[in-house]
């Protein structure tokens, strides 16, 4: 399951930041749920995968404490599209 949310993610960040390259980042999750049904922290969890297709797409040469800074997570409710959004700000 990993691998393939992973290629869906990995395709995204391709199209969206065309090659850009971070050498570190803060970044801010943006969850938005289509209810309260799921705990934030079973949501959160998706990061990991966001992170490693981050470093998969060779925007960010690692994910651990020299690369990735930091990160927050803000949660929202939106019925019609659930969704995730990833705020990279590049050091």
């Amino acid at each position: 399951m990993k691998r393939s949310i992973q290629e869906i993610i990995l395709w995204e960040i391709i199209s969206q930041l065309n090659g850009k390259q971070f050498a570190a980042v803060n970044v801010v999750f943006h969850w938005y749920e289509p209810n309260k049904k799921r705990d934030k922290d079973n949501i959160a969890f998706a990061k990991k995968f966001i992170l490693d297709a981050l470093q998969a797409a060779g925007t960010l040469a690692g994910d651990g404490w020299g690369q990735v800074l930091g990160f927050a997570d803000k949660f929202y409710i939106d019925k019609l599209k659930p969704r995730v959004e990833v705020e990279i700000i590049g050091e």
